[in-house]
């Protein structure tokens, strides 16, 4: 394969795994709602615990399924990878289904875009290098979209707990992608990082289902639900585990700044996405899970994060040398 078709393929892969992994924010809202009827009176730590522990550990079977025993066969480089990975995932996914039971789809998916301004900023921390006009202005620019999403209330300043974690989920997922073209794992193999990363999750989800749940009938309960187990494998393989294999593998072939101006369109499928498929997904499993319509405050708090991305992206390339060590977004 050339070097231009080596670079149309990556940018293919990735754009598919950005639609699919943003319309999955949609799949994720419904497979929670339809998990709710099976964990009454659990907190929302335990169903967002509950509602991942399978995913990943799905994954892993998965990979194991594609690439044979082997890929859990990893080298003490690809286990610190890994591990590190697993980590910062966990408490990012957390904190992001955990936010994601409080707010809608389509804002859960712009404030998560908030990880595209904080990388070039831990960038300029660890070099101790000054960030730049663009990333204090695309702070702002964040802020404001946050304001708007999460309906700031200006009289005490705060807002909702859902919002505020889904911006905490993006300090843990801009370290995770920070990651994956740190100089030091440029040598590991991306099926084997992914699976060991997957299986470590996947413990740590289900540590958490255990130590959080309240009933113990509640492990069980939702697997007798062909509309959650629908759900739940359709967001495993489209939203959650493809997407992710996808970036881990292609993403270090294009360069930062054409990774993280197609991220930056995500929002705008889930936003879609939400304007059209809850209906239809809830005819099909029996939840009550409305179409919600594109409002102004969506568009205009939307709107902010995505030219605080731009502004970011359109930053002057590195210079020669440096490029190799600055992480894909």
């Amino acid at each position: 394969m050339t070097a231009s078709s080596r670079h149309r393929t990556a940018l293919t892969a990735l754009a598919l795994a950005t639609v699919f992994s943003n319309a999955g924010f949609v799949l994720f809202k419904a497979s929670v709602l339809a998990h709710q009827p099976f964990a009454v009176a659990e907190s929302s730590w335990f169903l967002a615990a509950h509602e991942l522990a399978p995913r990943f550990l799905i994954g892993t079977l998965l990979l194991a399924a594609l690439f044979g025993r082997r890929v859990l066969q990893l080298t003490p480089g690809e286990w610190r990878q890994a591990v590190f990975m697993a980590v910062m995932s966990f408490g990012g996914c957390m904190l992001q289904l955990d936010g994601l039971q409080r707010t809608s789809a389509a804002t859960t998916a712009f404030l998560t875009q908030f990880y595209v301004v904080l990388i070039p900023l831990w960038w300029a921390l660890l070099h101790r290098e000054r960030p730049g006009w663009r990333v204090p202005v695309a702070c702002v620019l964040v802020l404001a979209g946050v304001a708007v999403l999460a309906r700031v209330d200006w009289q005490t300043f705060r807002i909702g707990r859902g919002e505020a974690e889904v911006l905490l989920s993006a300090v843990f997922f801009s370290w995770l992608i920070l990651s994956l073209n740190w100089p030091a794992f440029t040598a590991n193999r991306a099926e084997r990082t992914s699976a060991g990363m997957f299986l470590i999750e996947g413990g740590l989800f289900v540590g958490v289902s255990l130590a959080t749940c309240r009933a113990p009938a509640n492990l069980l309960a939702p697997y007798a639900s062909p509309g959650w187990l629908g759900l739940m494998l359709t967001g495993t393989v489209l939203g959650t585990i493809g997407p992710f294999v996808v970036l881990n593998h292609w993403q270090r072939r294009i360069t930062a700044t054409a990774a993280g101006v197609l991220y930056s369109f995500g929002p705008f499928i889930a936003t879609l996405a939400e304007v059209c498929l809850p209906a239809v997904i809830s005819r099909g499993t029996g939840i009550t899970y409305a179409n919600q319509p594109l409002t102004l405050t969506l568009v205009a708090g939307g709107g902010f994060i995505t030219l605080a991305n731009v502004i970011i992206q359109l930053r002057p390339s590195p210079q020669p040398g440096q490029s190799e060590a600055r992480a894909n977004l």
